[in-house]
C-alpha cells in the first residue's frame, strides 16, 4: 500500500475507534488486507490497537493473518490483557513457525497459558520448535510439511495432496521411506505430468538439497538464493524430514540480517531500532561513541605531537581532513563489500591474502585518480608549493591503500576467529584508519618538506 493510502487507513481506523463506530470499523477491516492492517496497528497507540484486535478476534483466521505480519517486537504489547482461552483459536490457525516465534516473545505466564489451551499434539510441537535457537534452521522452519512415501504412485500422491489442508508448501513434493528419511523430491509439475501409475521413486530426484536443524539461518538463506529454491527441507541428525523453510521466511532472514549488519557497522545494537525508551537507546549507543572519542583524542594527540611541522608549513593543517576523510571512506567501502560477500557466501574467509590484494588493486587505481586531482588543488591552495602537493598526494595514496587493507582484512579475520564481521567493522575500524592516516600524513610530509 502506498504511503498516502496507508496513512489514510491509520487515520480512518483511529477516527472510528474514537467515535465507537463499530459497524464502520468492521467494514474497513473486512475490505483491508491483513498486511496493511498489521502495518496500521503498528502506528496506533496501544489502547486503539487493543480495540481493533478485539474485533479481529471474532475471526480467528483473520486475526492470525494479522498477527503473523505484525512487528514481532511489539507482539507482547498488542496481546497484553488477553488470556490463553481467547487466543487459543488464533494460535490454532497460525503456522507452527509463526506461532513458535510469537510465543517466544510473550511473557512466560501468557505463553504457558496458551500452550495449555492448545491440543497436546500442537503444544508439544510448538514447545519442540521453541527449543531451537532463533537464528538456526530449526528456529525458522515450519513443521506443516507435505511428505509422500516414495512407493506411492502419481495418482495416489495427487489424491493425498487433495486431502491435505495444512501443508506449508506444495510446489515441491518431498519423498520419504518407511523410516521417515528424506530420500527424494519432485516438483508439482512433474507429479501432474507423469503417467498416473508411475511410482514416485522412479521420477523423484534423489540428490535433495536439505539443511540440518542446527544450521545458521544465514547459511540457509545463502543456499536458497544459490539454488533459486522456493523452499528447502530441514532434517535431523538421522536425516528424518522434520520441517520446511519457505522463501518468505528466507526473505525475513535476509532483511533481519541486513538490518543487524547495518546497525552493528554503525556501532548500534541490533535491537536499537526496537528500543522504545530514551535511556535504553543512550545506553546502547554510548559505549561505541566513547570508543570513538578515545580514538579521536588519540588522533588529536598525534596532531599535537607534529605541531612543529604545522607551524613550519601552516598549509599542512588544511589537508588533514582530505587525507583522513578519503581514507575513511575507502575503509568503509572495502569493509562493506567484504561483510556483504561473507553474508552472501561469495567470499572464502580462508583466502584473506587474495581478497586483500584484489581490493588493493582497485583502490590503487582509485587513489591514482584522486591523487591527480588532489595534486592540482594542493599546488594552488598551498601557494604553488610543489613539495607540499607531493606530500599530500603521496600521503593520500598510502593512506587509501592502508585503509583498503584494513577494511578488507579485519572482517575476514574476524569471521575466521568467530567474531561477527559487521561488529568488527564499526566505529573502531574507522577510528583506526583515522589514526593511521594522520600518522602517515605527517611522516610523509616531514620527508617531502624536510621537516
Amino acid at each position: 500500500m502506498a504511503r498516502g493510502r496507508q496513512q489514510l487507513l491509520v487515520d480512518t481506523l483511529r477516527r472510528f475507534v474514537r467515535r465507537g463506530a463499530g459497524v464502520h470499523l468492521e467494514r474497513v477491516l473486512e475490505k483491508t488486507r491483513s498486511e496493511d492492517i498489521a502495518a496500521a496497528l503498528e502506528q496506533l497507540p496501544p489502547r486503539e490497537c487493543h480495540v481493533i484486535f478485539s474485533r479481529l478476534l471474532e475471526s480467528p483466521a483473520r486475526a492470525a493473518e494479522v498477527l503473523s505480519q505484525y512487528d514481532i517486537t511489539q507482539i507482547a504489547e498488542l496481546l497484553d490483557g488477553l488470556d490463553g482461552l481467547a487466543l487459543k483459536p488464533v494460535f490454532a490457525e497460525l503456522s507452527s513457525d509463526d506461532a513458535a516465534d510469537i510465543l517466544s516473545e510473550l511473557p512466560d505466564a501468557l505463553s504457558d497459558a496458551i500452550l495449555e489451551e492448545l491440543e497436546d499434539e500442537e503444544s508439544e510441537g510448538l514447545e519442540e520448535l521453541m527449543q531451537f535457537a532463533d537464528d538456526t534452521a530449526g528456529g525458522i522452519m515450519s513443521t506443516e510439511i507435505f511428505a509422500l512415501d516414495k512407493e506411492l504412485t502419481a495418482r495416489e500422491a495427487i489424491v493425498a495432496l487433495q486431502d491435505s489442508m495444512d501443508a506449508e508448501m506444495v510446489f515441491y513434493m518431498y519423498c520419504i521411506n518407511e523410516e521417515g528419511h528424506l530420500v527424494g523430491v519432485l516438483s508439482l509439475r512433474q507429479l501432474l505430468t507423469v503417467p498416473p501409475a508411475t511410482q514416485l521413486k522412479d521420477v523423484m530426484i534423489s540428490d535433495v538439497i536439505s539443511v540440518p536443524v542446527t544450521l545458521d539461518q544465514e547459511e540457509v538463506a545463502a543456499l536458497v538464493a544459490r539454488y533459486d529454491l522456493l523452499a528447502i527441507p530441514v532434517t535431523d541428525e538421522f536425516n528424518k524430514l522434520v520441517g520446511i523453510i519457505t522463501v518468505d521466511d528466507v526473505i525475513d532472514v535476509l532483511r533481519d540480517e541486513a538490518t543487524e549488519d547495518m546497525m552493528l557497522m554503525a556501532g548500534l545494537g541490533d535491537d536499537d531500532m526496537a528500543s522504545r525508551t530514551t535511556g535504553r537507546a543512550i545506553r546502547t549507543r554510548i559505549p561505541w561513541l566513547a570508543a570513538g572519542i578515545v580514538g579521536l583524542m588519540g588522533a588529536a594527540a598525534m596532531i599535537r605531537a607534529f605541531e612543529h611541522r604545522i607551524e613550519a608549513v601552516a598549509a599542512l593543517a588544511a589537508f588533514i581532513p582530505v587525507v583522513v576523510g578519503l581514507s575513511g571512506n575507502v575503509g568503509v567501502q572495502s569493509s562493506t563489500l567484504v561483510v556483504r560477500g561473507i553474508a552472501m557466501g561469495q567470499l572464502d574467509v580462508n583466502k584473506v591474502g587474495s581478497a586483500v590484494w584484489g581490493e588493493v588493486k582497485v583502490v590503487g587505481g582509485i587513489a591514482v585518480l584522486c591523487g591527480i586531482l588532489v595534486t592540482g588543488i594542493a599546488y594552488f591552495v598551498g601557494g604553488n608549493n610543489i613539495m607540499l602537493a607531493g606530500a599530500v598526494t603521496t600521503a593520500l595514496f598510502l593512506s587509501m591503500l592502508v585503509a583498503a587493507v584494513v577494511g578488507t582484512a579485519v572482517p575476514l579475520v574476524a569471521e575466521r576467529l568467530g567474531i561477527d564481521p559487521a561488529l568488527a567493522t564499526g566505529p573502531i575500524l574507522t577510528t583506526t584508519i583515522d589514526l593511521v592516516g594522520v600518522f602517515i600524513y605527517f611522516v610523509v610530509a616531514g620527508f617531502w618538506l624536510g621537516l
